[in-house]
């Protein structure tokens, strides 16, 4: 499993008004550093494809896609999500439900 830590990060959906609650993706948002893969430089924007899993590590969470484990912190969450959705990280959860 690949490896990297996002920085400036938020989460996003692919909702389009349309789609029942249930059937909505989540996806992590930001830049990326430390990419196991090196596929991306230090500080590229990235969205990820769709959120499988949420483990809080105390220090971090990491947050699982279908190819790779994100680690992100709460010092680094972006400041404009962070003033739409106060206390983003902390609520940073699944659901139960694996999509």
């Amino acid at each position: 499993m690949n490896t990297a830590t996002v920085k400036n990060w938020s989460i996003a959906t692919d909702n389009d008004g349309f789609t029942a609650p249930e059937l909505t993706r989540y996806i992590l948002q930001g830049k990326i550093y430390d990419d196991s893969r090196r596929a991306f430089p230090d500080g590229t924007p990235i969205y990820t494809s769709s959120i499988r899993s949420i483990t809080d590590c105390g220090t971090h969470k990491l947050i699982e896609t279908r190819n790779t484990v994100y680690t992100v912190r709460e010092a680094d969450v972006d400041l404009k999500y962070e003033e739409a959705y106060p206390g983003a990280y902390e609520r940073l959860k699944m659901r139960g439900v694996e999509r």
